[in-house]
């Protein structure tokens, strides 16, 4: 049987103490819901989430809300999406048509307009349909997003 020396002893305790850290730390994480990208509503200093609270009656009318939001937001998205890949081709293209790209510029930016108008309005009216205390609740998380902005190449929730 071969002997370590100290050096090579420390560096193995200390391996195994990081990963025995890690494996507890990932199990309590697991414990309290946090799975991809962190915190999630109902963890934090805040305690409850407003979703947690909800009636019956409030998941349906929300659900229905929700509903009507995705009808206006998807065509929405969808034309982006082929405004988007419309400017790549005219960008690229061997002699690039200034006035066909601003014309397309111009197509995405009130697409982009209508679809910040609708997802506030979804906003508004997801509140509307809460109380007070849930109100509270909502408005934090809200808040909480607009600091945040938005962040790619993160899970988004």
């Amino acid at each position: 049987m071969t002997r370590l020396n100290s050096g090579t002893y420390k560096v193995m305790v200390l391996m195994l103490t990081v990963i025995g850290s890690l494996g507890l730390s990932a199990a309590a994480n697991a414990e309290r819901g946090m799975g991809k990208g962190g915190m999630h509503c109902g963890q934090g200093m805040y305690g409850a989430c407003w979703k947690d609270t909800l009636t019956d009656k409030q998941r349906n009318t929300l659900a229905k809300i929700k509903l009507e939001h995705m009808k206006v937001q998807v065509p929405i998205k969808t034309k982006i999406k082929t405004i988007k890949v419309d400017l790549a081709l005219l960008v690229t293209a061997d002699k690039p048509a200034t006035a066909a790209i601003n014309k397309k510029i111009d197509e995405l930016t009130k697409l982009k307009n209508a679809k910040m108008k609708e997802k506030y309005r979804y906003i508004a009216a997801k509140r509307e349909v809460l109380n007070a205390e849930q109100r509270v609740l909502f408005d934090m998380k809200v808040i909480k997003k607009a600091m945040k902005g938005k962040q790619k190449g993160h899970y988004r929730h």
